[in-house]
């Protein structure tokens, strides 16, 4: 198993992995992922209006809401891309562990995408959006020490 540890910054449109050879020591960048489709708006990602519907009582008229925004769906999208990428180095033996940095919201959907054998790996979790930092940047924000003690 590889000692090479992941670091992975994430947000809606960027996904920049950085590795450290060691827990203490310095990161470099590994690979960038981009998504452009989580910046545009959303009403550039919809291309019809939303459905109308009639009210119960009287000869109201309005528009249905979707059950997710378009962004929302672009962000689903991306984490399962990220992690399909993680998951392919892991089993490549790229990584021994991992550690994650997004913004709540889509940690929470890269969570969710991630498989069980990824999700294992995976030693910390900070809920900042990091990934426009550069790897001295992003460093001095991560933890002295990236990965748990073994006990």
């Amino acid at each position: 198993m590889s000692k090479t540890i992941w670091i992975v910054v994430a947000n809606r449109v960027t996904a920049r992995i950085f590795a450290a050879e060691s827990p203490l020591g310095g990161i470099d960048e590994v690979e960038t992922l981009l998504h452009p489709e989580g910046r545009v708006p959303e009403q550039d990602l919809v291309s019809d209006k939303p459905g109308r519907t009639y009210d119960r009582a009287g000869p109201g008229r309005h528009a249905t809401a979707p059950d997710t925004t378009q962004h929302v769906h672009e962000a689903t999208l991306f984490a399962a891309q990220i992690a399909t990428a993680l998951a392919k180095a892991r089993t490549e033996d790229r990584y021994g562990t991992l550690v994650i940095a997004a913004p709540p919201a889509f940690l929470g959907a890269l969570r969710k995408a991630l498989d069980a054998q990824t999700q294992s790996v995976v030693t910390l979790e900070l809920d900042k959006d990091l990934a426009h930092l550069d790897a001295r940047s992003l460093r001095a924000h991560l933890p002295e020490r990236l990965v748990r003690c073994e006990t």
